[in-house]
């Protein structure tokens, strides 16, 4: 009987344990889990844009249009989009709930497919501009060239006519469509 019991119990216990695990390993941010219930409450009420959004980048480096190096940044960063209750734009903000160190923001275009990014970073002259597509309903993309200021900063040793695009693609984690 004990063993029977045992058979039943220890699976029970495994999952458990692998669901509180799974919860922990999460890491979801204050910002992010008051973010989710808000897009969770107001779901109806919210466009399709809208959301947590994780960005994945692939850097392609030149150097006089021949490719020097390749960058790959799988999980580059978590962000939060919502609408600017006083205009049509799209705000851009952190994992946090910050826009520190960036203004960024999508503003919708006459093809609803595609909207326009923009992004200053703060204390510098520094912006980034690219077209957005909506690939799916939970998918991104945009590409764009780096600022030169951006690949000085950190390519500093290397001399020439050097160019940083980036493929960028962002994956909606909630609320899905």
């Amino acid at each position: 009987m004990r063993a029977i019991l045992l058979i039943f119990i220890i699976p029970i216990l495994q999952n458990c344990t692998l669901q509180k695990q799974n919860i922990l390993s999460n890491n979801q941010t204050a910002a992010e889990i008051s973010y989710e219930k808000y897009f969770k409450r107001n779901y109806d009420n919210i466009d399709k844009i809208e959301g947590i959004w994780y960005e994945y980048a692939v850097g392609s480096l030149y150097k006089d249009r021949v490719l020097l190096q390749r960058i790959r940044e799988p999980n580059r960063a978590t962000w939060i989009i919502i609408k600017d209750k006083n205009s049509k734009v799209y705000k851009v903000l952190n994992a946090n709930g910050k826009d520190n160190y960036y203004n960024a923001s999508f503003s919708p275009t006459e093809n609803k497919d595609l909207f326009a990014f923009d992004c200053s970073i703060k204390g510098t002259q520094t912006n980034i501009s690219s077209v957005a597509k909506v690939v799916n309903e939970n998918q991104l993309e945009m590409e764009y060239n780096a600022p030169k200021s951006l690949i000085s900063e950190n390519y500093s040793e290397i001399k020439g006519n050097m160019v940083l695009h980036w493929k960028i693609e962002w994956i909606k984690s909630f609320p899905r469509n």
